[in-house]
C-alpha cells in the first residue's frame, strides 16, 4: 500500500460534505518539511516507531495508538526519532470539515491526538484505499461514503488535551445504558447521577456539553422510540397502554410529548406507517 493515491474530482465531487484529496501508507516515514502547509485537512496515524512533529510554534512527540492533525495552509514539518516510523495517512476536504471537527470532536488545531480504538480508524483507511485503488467511475461517491463514516469514527475515538466529546460520551455511556435498561419505568436525575457517581448539576452539565440537551430530554426521546417500536410490534395496543409501558403515567403526558419530539400525534404516526389503528 505504500503507492499513494490521488483519486480524480470533478467539480460535483468537491461539492460533497467530505471527500477524499489522497490516501497512502508509509512504511518508513520520510522527513517532511512544509512551510506553506498542505491544501487540505490531513490525519497522520503511527501504526510502529516515533517521530516528532513541529506545528504551531509546538513540537510534539508522536508514537503508536496517536495521531495528528494538519489543519489547511499551515506550516509544518515531521520526521522520525526511531524508525520504522510507520504511517497510514488521508487527507480530505469538504464543507461538513468543520462542524466535524471542531463541534463534534473538538478538534480545534493541528496537533497530536490519541485515539481510543486505532485499529478501526486503521480497517476505514484501509477501506478506502482498497475503493480509490480501483479507478472505477464515481469513485470519488465511494470514497466519500467510507470517509464520512471514518470521520464519525474518529470523532469518537480522538483524545484531546481538553475534555473531549468522545471522553464525554465514554463519560455518560453507563448512563445511557442504564436509561435504555429502564426507559419502562420513571426515572430520576438523581439515578442516573448514582450510575457514574456524580452530582445530578454535574450530569445535567455534561448532558447539555454533549448531547446538546438535558438529561430528561434524552429520557423522554428514548422513551418516544420505544413506543414506536411497541406500535409497530403489536398494533392492538391502545395509547394508555403503550405509555405505561414506556414509563408514562399519563397517557395525556405521553401523547404531549411524543407529538414534541415526533413532530406529529402517535395516531397520525401510525396513520402515516400504515398501522392498523
Amino acid at each position: 500500500m505504500d503507492a499513494p493515491v490521488f483519486p480524480t474530482l470533478t467539480d460535483t465531487d468537491s461539492k460533497l460534505p467530505v471527500y477524499l484529496t489522497s490516501i497512502g501508507h508509509w512504511g518508513n516515514q520520510e522527513r517532511t518539511k512544509r512551510p506553506e502547509g498542505f491544501p487540505d485537512y490531513q490525519w497522520l496515524q503511527v501504526v510502529s516507531g516515533t517521530g516528532e512533529l513541529i506545528v504551531g510554534g509546538q513540537q510534539y512527540i508522536v508514537k503508536a495508538g496517536q495521531g495528528f492533525f494538519l489543519f489547511p495552509h499551515e506550516s509544518h514539518s515531521y520526521h522520525s526519532l526511531t524508525e520504522p516510523w510507520e504511517l497510514y495517512w488521508v487527507s480530505f476536504n469538504g464543507s461538513a470539515m468543520s462542524t466535524l471537527l471542531l463541534h463534534q470532536a473538538d478538534v480545534t488545531q493541528s496537533g497530536v491526538y490519541t485515539v481510543t480504538d486505532p485499529d478501526i480508524l486503521l480497517t476505514h483507511i484501509r477501506s478506502i484505499y482498497t475503493i480509490a485503488s480501483t479507478g472505477r467511475p464515481f469513485v470519488s461517491l465511494e470514497c466519500s461514503k467510507l470517509l464520512y463514516s471514518f470521520m464519525l469514527d474518529l470523532v469518537k475515538s480522538v483524545w484531546s488535551k481538553t475534555p473531549s466529546t468522545a471522553q464525554s460520551y465514554m463519560k455518560l455511556h453507563p448512563v445511557i445504558q442504564y436509561i435504555e435498561a429502564n426507559v419502562n419505568r420513571p426515572i430520576t436525575i438523581d439515578e442516573m447521577a448514582d450510575c457514574i457517581e456524580v452530582s445530578a448539576q454535574y450530569l445535567c452539565q455534561l448532558f447539555k456539553t454533549t448531547m446538546k440537551m438535558r438529561p430528561m430530554e434524552y429520557v423522554n426521546r428514548e422513551r418516544i422510540n420505544k413506543s414506536k417500536e411497541w406500535m409497530f410490534r403489536d398494533p392492538t395496543l391502545r395509547m394508555q397502554e403503550i405509555a405505561h409501558l414506556v414509563g408514562f403515567d399519563s397517557p395525556s403526558y405521553f401523547s404531549s410529548v411524543f407529538k414534541k419530539v415526533a413532530g406529529m400525534s402517535p395516531e397520525q404516526f401510525k396513520r402515516f406507517h400504515g398501522i392498523r389503528i
